[in-house]
């Protein structure tokens, strides 16, 4: 019994023992984890994962939605597109506002105004626009004149473009050369000491006021175009003597111009008729009308539609006078004036 009595003492003491030690850990485990300031950095990570918790703030769908307000920027481009034509450019010259009153009772406004044609092609054209100081030193009654005749207004006006965007820099380098206006007649255009001339004596004063539609440049003096005579070096159309019939001579020199005229379709042109002081004035002016109607059937014969011509009779009152003395063969004469 005492021998069993041990056993059992000695199993329990060396059970407490085991306590004891277990006990002991713990109690070592808990202030190892009081004591310990690296458990302030164990304990701070869960904060540095709400620091790092970046996709919170990397929601940068906020300050990428700039893109919203970037795109925007068609609508303000529209808006410039639709502001700039080369009637816009005409005004922001500052120079031309008798033209464009000129032009705005002609309607050239809707033609400035235009970005496309009939076919819904863009237009390129330049204007060499007269300015106020241009305008000015005209005469009252060539004004008059002017208004008083549309057709020959637009095609005064007309000469007074070039298909396409022709700059500044454009111009100069045309030195020498010869360009065909909108109305398919020529201009010469010359650079002298650094200024540009157009047909010898127009002076272009200002350059470069750029549209969507063309380009505008400004001029000294009004461009008087040619007529179709001093293009094609015309002989003067012969008739028979007191009569409207043409002779041989004047049909062959005639021919030059029915060439002319199927070449430039857009080209339309008033005939007149001329003669010299000999005879009444009514008699001469008959006479003139009625040779000026035999070369508008002439070139009718010939193909030239006739709603692209009209004939007057001038009779005797534009002769033509050197040193003031009437040269009666020049005075008898026919002139094209493109339309």
């Amino acid at each position: 019994m005492f021998d069993d009595e041990e056993e059992d003492n000695g199993f329990f003491l060396l059970v407490l023992g085991v306590l004891a030690a277990i006990l002991l850990v713990v109690t070592v485990v808990a202030r190892s984890g009081d004591d310990l300031p690296a458990a302030t950095v164990t304990g701070d990570a869960p904060e540095e994962e709400s620091t790092t918790v970046a996709p919170e703030t990397t929601e940068a769908p906020t300050t990428t939605a700039a893109p919203e307000t970037t795109t925007e920027a068609p609508a303000t481009t529209e808006a410039a597109v639709e502001a700039v034509t080369m009637w816009d450019a005409l005004g922001e010259s500052g120079q031309a506002a008798q033209f464009i009153a000129i032009g705005g009772a002609l309607g050239l406004q809707d033609d400035l105004e235009a970005l496309t044609d009939a076919d819904g092609n863009p237009v390129q054209r330049t204007l060499f626009a007269p300015s106020d100081e241009a305008l000015a030193k005209l005469d009252p009654a060539a004004l008059g004149a002017i208004a008083g005749d549309p057709e020959g207004a637009a095609a005064l006006v007309g000469y007074h473009f070039l298909e396409g965007v022709v700059t500044a820099e454009d111009v100069v380098a045309l030195d020498g050369e010869t360009v065909l206006t909108r109305t398919g007649l020529p201009m010469q255009i010359s650079v002298v000491d650094g200024e540009v001339f157009l047909n010898g004596t127009t002076k272009v004063t200002s350059t470069d006021f750029v549209a969507d539609n063309g380009i505008v440049h400004i001029i000294d003096t009004i461009l008087t175009p040619p007529t179709v005579n001093e293009v094609l070096g015309l002989e003067n159309i012969e008739f028979e003597v007191s009569s409207a019939v043409i002779t041989a001579a004047g049909q062959a020199e005639l021919q030059k111009a029915v060439a002319f005229f199927t070449e430039n379709e857009s080209v339309n042109a008033l005939i007149e008729g001329h003669t010299d002081t000999d005879g009444s004035e009514e008699g001469n002016l008959a006479l003139s009308q009625a040779r000026a109607e035999s070369v508008q059937q002439f070139l009718i014969d010939n193909g030239i539609d006739a709603d692209r011509l009209q004939a007057i009779g001038f009779g005797e009152t534009q002769p033509i006078l050197v040193d003031g003395v009437e040269d009666k063969a020049a005075s008898r004469r026919i002139e094209f004036e493109a339309r």
